[in-house]
């Protein structure tokens, strides 16, 4: 798949680590990218730096995942690529 404007990337936990990385790569290449995590200070600075949106989201919770995925497709379209990245760390 050839990643370009035309494509709606939704990356969650893309605020920090390798969701963020992810989500600077494909702004990068010119994708439309939405992030979904719940850091939102964090979330909104690197939404805001690769030109993307940012979408406080708890993705274990259903109604939080459906309004961001409503948020991001209203302002995306669609997306053709969904990365999974949220997680927590437990030390």
């Amino acid at each position: 798949m050839k990643i370009d404007s035309t494509i709606a990337a939704i990356v969650t936990g893309g605020a920090s680590g390798l969701g963020e990385a992810t989500a600077r790569r494909f702004a990068g290449l010119g994708a439309k990218v939405a992030i979904l995590d719940l850091q939102r200070e964090r979330g909104e600075k690197v939404a805001a730096e690769i030109g993307g949106l940012f979408c406080e989201t708890d993705v274990t919770s259903d109604d939080s995942v459906d309004k961001a995925l409503a948020a991001a497709r209203a302002k995306h379209g669609v997306e053709r690529v969904l990365v999974c990245c949220a997680g927590i760390g437990v030390a």
